[in-house]
């Protein structure tokens, strides 16, 4: 019994006299915790969502200063659909968070637009600086019209970016066609009755909005395409 236990203090399961429990890196809550490693993902998040939800709020605030810029479009069918400057912008907006998707995926690109809706909202509920005096031609929208805009553009934009990563694949055309038709449609189908219903006839007006939308999506392809190479998707998605 005297040969094993030698044996046994001598061999690999030898007692440590160093041995302590519990262990140091345990005790008394381990070592302090390191305040970069702490903050290092959310200050990544943040960094890279900082430039994508500038870009979109620029494109939501062009969008709000052109809403009364009516496109001249006499002798048309299309002279009474209230086509104007803005809904040439809102598909660039869409294209946008397109190539978030893109890039990061779609966590990231949900960020971008809620982060996005709340400043553009926090302007115009605080409206800081009085912001109606050093912007001149600040349309006047109603409330009504205003809330229509940010709970169609918040919905069709969180169907867009599922659509968009569900569709991921080895055709690059794929996602963002999908992507920006079931933008385009859901927001025709909900804010021109959201806003307008029981004040002008809008059936005709989402319609046409629709198919403008998805029109210059499908023309939006080709500078989407330019920029694939400066947004390879990162790592995760399959390289797509």
């Amino acid at each position: 019994m005297q040969v094993v236990a030698l044996e046994a203090d001598e061999g690999p399961y030898r007692l440590r006299d160093d041995a302590a429990w519990p262990p140091r890196e345990r005790a008394y809550g381990g070592p302090p915790e390191d305040v970069s490693r702490r903050y290092e993902r959310p200050i990544r998040i943040v960094s890279r969502l900082i430039l994508p939800v500038i870009l979109l709020v620029t494109l939501l605030g062009a969008a709000y200063l052109y809403t009364d810029d009516f496109l001249v479009l006499q002798d048309t069918m299309f002279q009474h659909s209230l086509l104007a400057t803005s809904d040439l912008i809102l598909p660039i907006a869409w294209y946008c968070l397109h190539l978030t998707n893109r890039r990061y995926g779609a966590p990231y690109a949900f960020g971008q637009l809620l982060a996005a809706l709340g400043i553009a909202g926090f302007i115009a509920l605080v409206n800081p600086g009085d912001v109606d005096n050093w912007i001149n031609l600040t349309p006047a929208l109603s409330w009504r019209a205003i809330l229509a805009f940010g709970f169609s553009f918040l919905l069709a934009n969180f169907t867009g970016i599922a659509f968009f990563d569900a569709a991921r694949g080895p055709r690059w055309w794929v996602p963002p066609l999908w992507a920006s038709f079931a933008a385009s449609l859901v927001f025709s189908a909900v804010y021109y009755p959201a806003a307008f219903a029981g004040e002008i006839e809008w059936a005709q007006s989402a319609l046409v909005h629709f198919a403008l939308f998805f029109g210059e999506s499908v023309l939006l392809l080709a500078p989407y395409a330019l920029l694939r190479p400066a947004m390879r998707p990162l790592h995760g998605m399959n390289g797509y």
